[in-house]
C-alpha cells in the first residue's frame, strides 16, 4: 500500500512538471535505456538488478529484438552483464521477450533454460474493459480498469491500471513491477519485484521515492570495493564543475562514466588532494566515476549532473 501511495504521488507530481502537450504515442525504448529494479524471493533475500538495452540487434526465429542484459554493478559492462534475450515490439503496440527465465534466489545471474516461446510484456492498444492474460499456465486474466495520462519530461505517456492487481504500465517505460513482470511466473520467476529507476539516455524520467538511492547497491558487491577516501562535491552538481577531493591518498586519474558504461572523459591527476572536473557541457543525469591511484587500486561512486 505505501509502495502504491508514492507512486500515486511520483504521478501526481509529475503531471504537473510541464504544460500539457497534445499525446503522442511513446514507442517503447529501443536502446539507451536501463531499468533499475528491487527483486525480493520467498525467502526474503533482496537483489539489486539493472537491465539495458543498448540498441544492439538480434535474430531470433526471423523476428528481429533489441539485445537486453541483467548487470548489477555501478555501471554496465558486457565483461559484467550478461545477455538474456531481446525484447521487440510490432506495429499494433504490443511489446515481446525471447530468453531466459530468470530466478534470483542465492545469487546474481542463477537461470534456468530458456523459454520456448516468446512472451507478451506488453499491450499499449488495450482500451478499458479489455483483458491481458498475467498467467499463460493458470489462465488469470485481468481486466484493464482505467488509463489515465500524465506528463513526464516533454512527452504526454497513458498509464494502465489493473483491477486486482498493483501492477502499473506506464507507456515507453514498463511495468512499475519490474520491466520482465508480466505474470506471476514468467521470466522473473516471481511476483516480488519492483521498479526503482528508469533512464532513457542517461536521464531519470521515472523514480520511485521509496527508494532514496536510484540505484541501491547489492551488499556482496559493495563490500568488495575499495575506499581510497574520495567525496564529491557538489552533489547534484548545479554549476560548471564538481570536485573530487581525497586525503592521504594518490591518485592518478578519474573516469567518468554514464550508467551504459561509456566513458563520457577522463582528468589526469599530478601531486593534488583534489580536482574540479567540468561539467558544464554534460547532459543532466546520473553518472559513474573512478578514481584510480598509483598502485592501481581504483573507487567508483556516483554523482548527479542537473
Amino acid at each position: 500500500m505505501k509502495k502504491l501511495l508514492f507512486f500515486t504521488a511520483i504521478l501526481t507530481a509529475i503531471s504537473f512538471r510541464v504544460a500539457a502537450q497534445e499525446y503522442q504515442y511513446v514507442p517503447f525504448p529501443d536502446s539507451g535505456a536501463v531499468w533499475s529494479e528491487m527483486y525480493s524471493s520467498e525467502e526474503t533475500l533482496v537483489v539489486y538488478e539493472r537491465f539495458t538495452i543498448t540498441g544492439e540487434d538480434t535474430l531470433i526465429n526471423n523476428l528481429q529484438y533489441r539485445k537486453l542484459y541483467i548487470f548489477y554493478d555501478e555501471i554496465f559492462d558486457t565483461t559484467n552483464a550478461r545477455c538474456v534475450g531481446g525484447i521487440r515490439e510490432d506495429e499494433k503496440k504490443r511489446v515481446y521477450f525471447k530468453g531466459d527465465f530468470l530466478i534470483h534466489r542465492l545469487k546474481p545471474f542463477s537461470f534456468i533454460e530458456p523459454i520456448e516461446n516468446e512472451i507478451l510484456l506488453y499491450d499499449f492498444s488495450l482500451e478499458i474493459g479489455d483483458t491481458i492474460n498475467f498467467d499463460v499456465e493458470n489462465e488469470i486474466f485481468l481486466c484493464i480498469k482505467s488509463i489515465d495520462t500524465i506528463q513526464i519530461e516533454n512527452s504526454q505517456r497513458k498509464v494502465f491500471k489493473f483491477e486486482k492487481s498493483s501492477a502499473r504500465w506506464i507507456e515507453g517505460i514498463g511495468n512499475t513491477r519490474g520491466l520482465l513482470f508480466s505474470s506471476f511466473g514468467l521470466p522473473t520467476g516471481g511476483e516480488h519485484g519492483y521498479l526503482i529507476c528508469f533512464l532513457q539516455n542517461n536521464e531519470v524520467l521515472y523514480h520511485d521515492e521509496y527508494y532514496n538511492d536510484c540505484f541501491p547497491s547489492n551488499v556482496g558487491v559493495e563490500s568488495k570495493k575499495l575506499n581510497l577516501g574520495i567525496q564529491v562535491y557538489p552533489n547534484p552538481a548545479n554549476g560548471n564543475t564538481v570536485r573530487f577531493e581525497w586525503g592521504d591518498s594518490e591518485i592518478e586519474n578519474i573516469e567518468v562514466f554514464n550508467l551504459l558504461g561509456e566513458l563520457v572523459g577522463s582528468t589526469t591527476v599530478t601531486a593534488k588532494s583534489f580536482v574540479d572536473y567540468p561539467t558544464n557541457k554534460m547532459q543532466p543525469g546520473i553518472y559513474v566515476y573512478k578514481a584510480i591511484d598509483k598502485n592501481g587500486f581504483c573507487q567508483t561512486g556516483r554523482f548527479v549532473v542537473e
